[in-house]
């Protein structure tokens, strides 16, 4: 543990030097903060992300394949499953590769650490609307859980036919969460889910532009 809390107390005194030194609001400092991490993880993040989009394509391509299983294996989910398992293996389409393995624990360690650190802060200063970083605001998480939506559905990943329910759920839980912390972690969240929608948008326009171009 204290690889972790070694971690943890570079996170405080990051925020803190930014607070103390540069001279930025306790706010601010939370958010250059999460931008600088971010930042570091983008390489990996947008690696995984890219891998994520080729597999939609080749997944799409193999919707006839998928569709005759369904057909062929109707009420055995069990076969389903194993004939569509199967067919990814044979046109080498990985659920979860490498990339996406380290980059859901890079990102899981960075928010988990910003979590702890910033519960072992003291804030007291407000920062737009919000009266006071060290308490809850309601318009925050709301604002929180519109933005991680939008930031699921823009995926460059995820599939046209995903139930939207999947992507509500998440953005519940994430109000549901932050009306109980402080909002000082409700910035970092919000941060956080920024960069990861604007990362979706600069992919997405990259790939749109590579299939137009393969097209003419």
């Amino acid at each position: 543990m204290d690889i972790w809390n070694f971690f943890t107390s570079f996170i405080v005194q990051s925020i803190a030097f930014l607070t103390h030194e540069v001279g930025v609001g306790e706010a601010v400092a939370i958010i250059l903060f999460t931008l600088i991490g971010r930042l570091v993880l983008m390489p990996i993040n947008l690696l995984a992300m890219a891998n994520m989009y080729r597999n939609k394509k080749a997944i799409s391509a193999l919707k006839p394949e998928l569709d005759k299983i369904k057909v062929i294996h109707k009420d055995k989910p069990n076969e389903i499953a194993k004939s569509t398992m199967a067919l990814y293996k044979k046109n080498n389409i990985k659920v979860l590769d490498k990339k996406s393995v380290i980059n859901i624990a890079s990102q899981g360690v960075f928010g988990f650490g910003m979590f702890q650190a910033l519960q072992q802060i003291v804030f007291n200063s407000k920062f737009a609307w919000i009266a006071n970083i060290a308490k809850p605001d309601v318009a925050l998480a709301l604002l929180v859980g519109v933005i991680t939506y939008f930031s699921m559905i823009m995926m460059p990943g995820s599939a046209e036919q995903t139930s939207t329910l999947l992507f509500v759920i998440p953005a519940i839980i994430c109000i549901i969460t932050l009306i109980s912390f402080p909002s000082a972690i409700g910035l970092y969240w919000a941060t956080s889910s920024v960069t990861s929608l604007l990362q979706s948008l600069v992919l997405n326009n990259y790939f749109q532009k590579q299939e137009i171009n393969k097209a003419i």
